[in-house]
């Protein structure tokens, strides 16, 4: 009888619990959207500066600079400064395969910088059909403030899309992308910290690629926020 009874308790709370864990999932997506919605917008009125720096087999191989804005019809505009310093390539023979396998890295870094921005940001919508769907799971990071979200399938199978939260401060902490960009076999791996600017809005301040496949490793910064003008 009494063994019943203890696991009729424990029924009871794995029900508790679960509803709980359900309810403050749906409350922290909840979240996610209206900031992910609300910083899209607001995101608008700013230009920065956006830094790439390229290493391969760990040495530094270019820095390239675009000053951001979005035009008068809400599309992201992307102008080169003169702070561009790109690899230099030897002469001669040596100089010639240098180029040539420099041209097929470079494709390649387009298509991983391009494959990129298919995460940034996160869609809202994409993110409730996931969740919709039954496929997100979270994670506890710090009991009651701090949470990790993951939303599976998000641009393609086999793909994982990550975002973790300050539930305390209502704030997304950073975005974890586990996916491919040539071939699924090899995977690469985006790490992407947000930053807030005064006005609540957020933005993907610091975006790491690395693809252990290619010795490559790419980093985008974003800095230098100021008001655009006539905005």
């Amino acid at each position: 009888m009494k063994k019943i009874k203890v696991l009729l308790i424990l029924a009871l709370m794995a029900g508790y619990i679960g509803s709980f864990a359900q309810a403050d999932m749906k409350e922290t997506i909840g979240m996610i959207k209206k900031n992910l919605t609300d910083s899209k917008e607001k995101i608008k009125k700013y230009e920065w500066v956006e830094t790439t720096t390229t290493f391969l087999n760990g040495e530094q191989k270019s820095v390239k600079q675009n000053q951001c804005y979005y035009g008068v019809d809400g599309t992201l505009t992307k102008v080169a400064t003169g702070n561009t310093t790109p690899a230099n390539t030897p002469g001669g023979l040596r100089g010639k395969i240098i180029a040539n396998k420099k041209e097929e890295m470079g494709d390649y870094i387009k298509a991983a910088i391009a494959k990129i921005q298919t995460y940034l940001p996160p869609s809202a919508e994409k993110l409730d059909q996931i969740y919709g769907a039954g496929k997100t799971s979270i994670q506890v990071l710090d009991p009651g403030k701090k949470f990790k979200l993951s939303f599976p399938g998000y641009n393609e199978p086999g793909d994982l899309l990550a975002i973790s939260i300050d539930k305390v401060n209502q704030k997304i902490i950073a975005v974890d992308v586990t996916t491919s960009v040539d071939d699924p076999s090899q995977k690469v791996i985006f790490n992407i910290t947000y930053g807030n600017l005064p006005d609540g809005t957020q933005y993907a301040g610091s975006t790491t690629l690395d693809a252990t496949a290619k010795n490559l490793k790419i980093v985008i910064e974003n800095s230098g926020f100021k008001n655009a003008a006539g905005k």
